[in-house]
């Protein structure tokens, strides 16, 4: 009895294997209302008056004419997944669109997501026919051939082509990404009589897989800002394109902009706000430096600087492939070059030290 049960089983599993691609996605059962013919007017005799109605119960006409029968795909909709940091779909909205703001330090998130967007392009050798403004319009291509989420944009390989928009109000701070199905065309597969997929069940797939694309670029860039802080930098006295004294770092601006708060910290400034858009740390000198650091440099007490105790400005700006840094008091006026030339030596000292970990609270 045990052995006929199993070969039942094993016989059931063969046969829903078996299934093909639209009867996965096809409803079942009969379909003879498809071939329900429209019914002719009420006519009505000669001396009689047609029934009045109230058309409570008139059906309005369809206004658009979509599959029916064995040809619907019974398929849940596909949804947009929302996985990179500030995006969301908006309310009552559907279909393959999202939205995205702008995070802390973009200026600019237009241009950010058109940057990751050329990259998703390179990577997965998606063609590209043209490219105006910010709307991407692709050559064709199978998304079934290549790897990650876009490969689910069909059952089989369908040859496809998609317009991808990006559309932002003038202050750039946030930006809508709309991915359109332009065509598809049969390639091959294991059922030729299954009905092509939606385009809308296609561009769906396409935008999650540019958004999971999109995250894990965030991820990986996260991972080396993480460890960027802890990577040691040169730094120099010099002069900027202003001719004014400044601390010249060897890195260029995302890595100092990670490194400089816990260097600052070790020397005794308390790092008030930040506004990454300018460069700008806003902080105040409270002294207390790191006793261990201190007495390793000038063998002995601690040491504070002599700069006065109170709220300066630190800024950070772009020169080629290295950072300017400049210091300026409180009134936006710079410190005189003979403090310059003071916190240089603890600085400079505390960038290149390779193990200089972050200080506790």
């Amino acid at each position: 009895m045990i052995i006929r049960k199993t070969t039942l089983a094993l016989a059931v599993i063969a046969l829903a294997g078996c299934s093909s691609t639209s009867e996965r996605r096809a409803p079942d059962g009969g379909f003879a209302y498809t071939k329900v013919a429209d019914q002719p007017p009420l006519t009505i005799p000669a001396g009689l008056h047609a029934p009045k109605g109230d058309g409570k119960y008139a059906i309005p006409p369809a206004a658009d004419k979509g599959p029916v029968g064995k040809a619907m795909d019974i398929r849940a909709p596909r949804l947009v997944l929302t996985v990179v940091d500030g995006s969301r779909i908006a309310e009552n909205e559907a279909g393959s669109k999202v939205e995205i703001d702008a995070r802390e330090g973009e200026d600019n998130v237009v241009s950010v997501i058109n940057e990751r967007l050329d990259e998703w392009l390179k990577t997965r050798n998606i063609p590209v026919a043209s490219k105006t403004g910010n709307t991407i319009e692709t050559d064709w291509f199978v998304p079934n051939d290549m790897e990650g989420m876009i490969k689910n944009a069909d059952d089989f390989p369908v040859k496809r082509r998609f317009e991808i928009r990006v559309d932002a109000p003038q202050h750039a701070r946030t930006a809508e990404v709309y991915v359109t199905s332009k065509g598809a065309e049969r390639v091959a597969g294991d059922d030729d009589n299954a009905t092509i997929g939606s385009g809308e069940r296609a561009s769906v797939a396409v935008l999650n897989d540019w958004l999971g694309f999109y995250a894990s670029r965030d991820t990986a860039h996260a991972k080396e800002m993480a460890l960027a802080k802890f990577r040691p930098i040169a730094v120099t006295l010099g002069k900027n394109n202003s001719d004014l004294t400044d601390l010249q770092l060897g890195a260029d601006f995302e890595r100092a902009w990670s490194r400089v708060p816990m260097v600052l910290e070790h020397m005794g400034f308390e790092i008030k706000d930040i506004d990454k858009s300018l460069g700008t740390y806003f902080v105040s000198y409270k002294g207390d430096p790191d006793s261990s650091f201190w007495s390793g440099i000038f063998g002995g007490d601690d040491k504070e600087l002599s700069i006065k105790h109170g709220k300066y400005q630190i800024q950070l700006g772009e020169m080629g492939d290295n950072t300017s840094m400049t210091i300026t008091n409180d009134d936006g006026q710079p410190i005189p070059d003979d403090k310059y030339a003071e916190i240089y030596k603890p600085f400079s000292e505390l960038m290149r030290d390779s193990d200089l970990k972050e200080m506790k609270n």
